[in-house]
């Protein structure tokens, strides 16, 4: 029975979805509370992903897993799904409230099951996506407005939407090479390959910075700690993307804002203000929406492994 249950929840895409948003929204939550005592964001990126990546590295060769003809999308899955979006975010926790920063976010799922029907045969575009893409365009104009009046960098609220645009584009790819690729083949490249060149970022522009006080006995394990959380948050995105439509995959953007808004509220004493709430709201029901109408077509077409 035990063996059955497992092998079910291996077989749902739920699972991977429910896991990934989960670790997502905590370690979001984990971003903000090490740039606020004074890490910098490039370094909370390039330890995580160089550590997992080598995790990904030896597990994969342990299985046996590693294909030479999977590198080269695995290099490009780490330089646009990981590194790019994931830097940006992290930017975007040390400068900006986690509610908004991670109601931001949660548009890059959304862009990509919109786009993904342009680009599947199992996506349909229907009335509820176009109702849910107004919709979340409109909390982000909320969402905008009120940080704004708050005193806050309209260039910072930019930086993390182009953020979301690059990471919903890279949605498409991930879907696109999973269906070629098994994700442990993939895994150790992506992540590798953003490891390292966040680190060489890092030192290039010289913005290492560590705590006033420095290093708490904490951040370093947690950091490395990261890293394992990060091998499987991403490990378990390519195994959704290899067994459920994008669209599905998009509904971990519903973990964002819960552990955004609400994390932030309790963890960081940031007010839940009118236009933080209202933002909330248009941009869940944009989710709901896009989830809703996100409708798999009954013969899917798979490709197998290359």
């Amino acid at each position: 029975m035990a063996r059955r249950i497992i092998s079910d929840l291996n077989a749902s895409v739920w699972g991977f979805v429910a896991f990934t948003g989960i670790s997502f929204g905590a370690g979001g939550l984990l971003v903000k509370k090490l740039t606020n005592d004074g890490i910098d964001a490039f370094t909370v990126t390039w330890v995580p992903f160089l550590f997992g990546g080598l995790i990904a590295l030896i597990h994969g060769m342990i299985t046996k897993e590693l294909r030479w003809s999977s590198v080269p999308a695995g290099i490009l899955l780490g330089l646009f799904s990981s590194l790019g979006p994931s830097l940006i975010f992290n930017v975007g926790f040390d400068r900006l409230p986690a509610g908004t920063n991670t109601l931001l976010i949660s548009l890059g799922p959304i862009f990509t099951a919109i786009v993904a029907h342009f680009v599947f045969a199992d996506e349909r575009f229907n009335l509820l996506k176009a109702l849910g893409l107004v919709a979340a365009y409109g909390g982000v104009i909320v969402l905008a407005a009120g940080s704004i009046d708050d005193g806050g960098n309209v260039w910072d609220i930019l930086l993390v939407l182009l953020g979301s645009c690059i990471a919903g584009a890279a949605g498409v790819l991930t879907r696109f090479l999973t269906l070629r690729h098994k994700p442990m083949a993939l895994i150790a490249p992506n992540l590798l390959v953003a490891g390292v060149a966040s680190f060489t970022l890092t030192i290039g522009f010289d913005v290492a910075s560590k705590p006033d006080d420095g290093f708490a006995s904490w951040h370093i394990p947690m950091l490395f700690a990261f890293g394992l959380i990060t091998y499987l948050s991403f490990l378990s995105i390519l195994k959704a993307n290899e067994i459920g439509t994008t669209g599905q995959v998009s509904v971990i953007g519903y973990f964002l804002p819960l552990f955004g808004v609400v994390g932030g509220a309790m963890f960081f004493d940031e007010e839940l203000d009118a236009s933080v709430l209202l933002g909330a709201v248009f941009i869940l029901f944009a989710m709901t929406a896009i989830a809703r109408g996100s409708i798999p077509f009954r013969n899917k077409r798979k490709i197998s492994n290359a």
